[in-house]
């Protein structure tokens, strides 16, 4: 079989052609026009420069295929609103689905998000089940994965072979430092003045990896998996990264108060300033809140592993390390 994977240079997309190399399949990897794709370098796969705006570049990228892994997407959080993120994370998928249907592939995987779902505390976690709460944050990127996801349910119950799963908060290779490693680069360098009260679910991103690609095989058309495994604090988490870099940990709880002036006052001046905040005020609320969620059903039907955080954490810094992010 052979599958397109877009967004393939990136943290998750690179994961994903490794496990579906390593699982037997043919692929092709979606790339921007110029990217050097370094994390695809030597890999038995074909590079396909297109991007997915371009519909006529859709067209010839699925030409071929029998399924589709889309990841690409854009998780652009400041400013909140912007058309170009409904046209990535949206309107594109709308798009790629139609061109799926003219050439009849057998299978659609798309990757989401677990804040499509409602969160919860760790005594009682967000399900697949869980309503969507995700509106009240007014952000574009929440709100399109959502989007996304409804359209491609609702195209599944008219017979197209899609589902769909939703990771939480991925650590792990092949990460700049721009997207979820952001956080703990920080704490690395230094540059954190301390944690919130707030709770996560984190996850490996190669176990992110393995569900995606046995969603190709496994689960049923229409269904959601939230693709997750630990829920901690904020502070919890940031005592594991210490460790696993033997650094003290140091690093002292904020009050909620002081974390929503400083989202208030950034948010004001990044308007001003026409630069993104430090850290914009609903960030700040989400920061605060416990966002804990329940990964049974990938465990169970999509067989996701359970990598522990610290060896997550370890295979992060090592790729780090290797590629001169940091020292």
């Amino acid at each position: 079989m052979k599958v397109l994977i877009t967004g393939a240079g990136g943290m998750l997309g690179s994961s994903i052609c490794r496990e579906a190399l390593k699982q037997g399949y043919e692929l092709r990897a979606l790339v921007l026009h110029n990217s050097r794709c370094t994390t695809l370098e030597n890999l038995p796969l074909e590079i396909f420069h297109g991007n997915l705006l371009d519909e006529d570049s859709l067209e010839n990228a699925v030409k071929g295929c029998d399924a589709v892994i889309n990841v690409a997407a854009s998780t652009q959080i400041w400013p909140r609103r912007s058309p170009l993120i409904y046209q990535i994370n949206y309107e594109a998928v709308v798009k790629l689905v139609g061109i799926c249907k003219r050439h009849n592939l057998k299978r659609f995987v798309q990757i989401g998000t677990a804040n499509s779902f409602g969160h919860g505390s760790r005594e009682k976690p967000g399900t697949e089940e869980s309503a969507f709460m995700g509106g009240r944050y007014k952000m574009d990127y929440v709100d399109s994965k959502y989007k996304a996801q409804q359209f491609l349910i609702k195209e599944a119950g008219l017979g197209f072979p899609a589902l769909i799963v939703n990771p939480t908060y991925m650590i792990g290779p092949y990460d700049s430092g721009q997207s979820s490693g952001k956080m703990i680069m920080a704490l690395y360098e230094g540059k954190l003045p301390g944690y919130t009260s707030g709770m996560k679910n984190f996850v490996a991103s190669k176990d992110v990896a393995v569900a995606a690609v046995n969603a190709l095989k496994m689960g049923s058309p229409g269904s959601c998996f939230i693709a997750g495994n630990e829920n901690l604090t904020f502070g919890q988490m940031f005592q594991k990264a210490c460790e696993v870099r033997q650094l003290p940990f140091r690093l002292k709880r904020l009050p909620n108060g002081l974390i929503y002036a400083v989202g208030f006052f950034s948010s004001i001046w990044a308007r001003i300033a026409q630069k993104p905040p430090i850290l914009g005020f609903h960030m700040a609320q989400q920061a605060t809140m416990k966002q804990c969620y329940n990964p049974a059903k990938a465990r169970e039907i999509l067989h996701m592993p359970s990598t522990p955080i610290e060896q997550a954490m370890a295979e992060c810094l090592a790729w780090w390390k290797e590629n001169d992010y940091i020292k």
